[in-house]
């Protein structure tokens, strides 16, 4: 009988701990999902604060610092934050805890805990200075030379994404109209014409009294011209194409870059006007070879269409005077069989 009494109390000890244990787990899991995504942490990277207090704790992680243990002290900014999150010496350790990890080589890490500074404290630390380092990593990630068996080359695309976070963080920030033109740039380096448009495009929306506004509007164009000519097959990119020409020589009819612009554009409604004169043309055609009264006189006003729209359009290229020519034909003939 006592030896059941022992396995009961035993049992009922062990089931209390497992409870309390659980609602430890439980607070603590609840602590994590208030903070952002980004710094949740498992439980083997949760470092146990070394001093009882954030104040001494801080001074701790200073200690550390100054003797040269920059992985120690690391791990006791992160303990601070991670421990008391919400007091004043949190952003402290935090900016501590990005600038070791620059000292230790990893920049994209630290730009990953600048941006965490950035969204958890805003307004505990000195943004302009913050957001130059950032600046700084990405400048760094962008211009770095890589080497592929003893072949240097560079990989400016990866810092794109870093880019778009700092403007985020701040589009009337000092640089970011600056690193919004780099990003279209590196997009058109790459020959991603389509993503460096949008890119300029952007460009011009946000900053359009800007000293590279009018380069800018002019790169949306030139993009859109370089897309259309890798899909030449597709008509609707070349209506785009000459829309953004269009809209770049109606706000810069004199500037630097309206010859090029007009260069691409009257090639491009070459092309367009050429593409409606096929497709009146072979309307034309199947209208001549049908012998259905009502099909042949279909394909004559379909063939009418195009041809008015190719005058009205492109009255300027070489197209449009055959199709003059052979609208009034068209009328006559469509005049005579309604």
């Amino acid at each position: 009988m006592q030896h059941h009494h022992h396995i009961l109390r035993v049992g009922l000890a062990g089931l209390l701990l497992g409870v309390l244990v659980s609602a430890a787990l439980t607070a603590e899991d609840k602590k994590e999902a208030t903070r952002p995504a980004r710094h949740r942490l498992h439980w083997w990277e949760r470092y146990r604060p070394a001093a009882p207090t954030p104040e001494s704790q801080l001074a701790w992680a200073n200690a550390l610092k100054e003797a040269g243990h920059t992985m120690r002290a690391s791990k006791a900014c992160l303990a601070l934050v991670n421990a008391w999150p919400e007091s004043p010496q949190a952003p402290v350790a935090q900016l501590i805890y990005c600038r070791l990890l620059e000292q230790r080589g990893k920049p994209t890490k630290a730009f990953e805990e600048y941006q965490f500074l950035v969204e958890a404290y805003a307004g505990f630390f000195p943004y302009d200075e913050v957001m130059e380092r950032m600046y700084g990593i990405a400048d760094f990630i962008a211009t770095r030379n890589r080497h592929f068996l003893f072949i240097p080359y560079r990989t400016p695309e990866e810092a794109i994404p870093l880019f778009e976070k700092l403007i985020q963080n701040g589009e009337q920030w000092k640089r970011s109209a600056e690193m919004q033109f780099r990003i279209a740039r590196i997009y058109e380096k790459a020959r991603n014409y389509d993503l460096a448009g949008e890119a300029y495009a952007a460009y011009y929306e946000r900053y359009p009294l800007s000293s590279l506004a009018e380069q800018a509007l002019f790169g949306q164009g030139r993009c859109a011209y370089q897309y259309a000519r890798a899909y030449p097959v597709a008509a609707n990119l070349r209506e785009n194409a000459v829309a953004a020409l269009q809209g770049f020589l109606d706000w810069y009819p004199a500037g630097e870059m309206a010859g090029e612009a007009r260069s691409y554009l009257t090639e491009l409604q070459q092309e367009l006007a050429g593409g409606l004169y096929a497709q009146a043309a072979f309307y034309d055609k199947t209208a001549r070879l049908t012998w259905n009264k009502a099909e042949r006189h279909s394909h004559l006003v379909a063939a009418r269409v195009c041809y008015e729209r190719l005058i009205d359009e492109f009255p300027h290229s070489a197209w449009s005077s055959p199709a003059q020519l052979r609208l009034a034909a068209l009328n006559k003939q469509l005049a005579k069989n309604p």
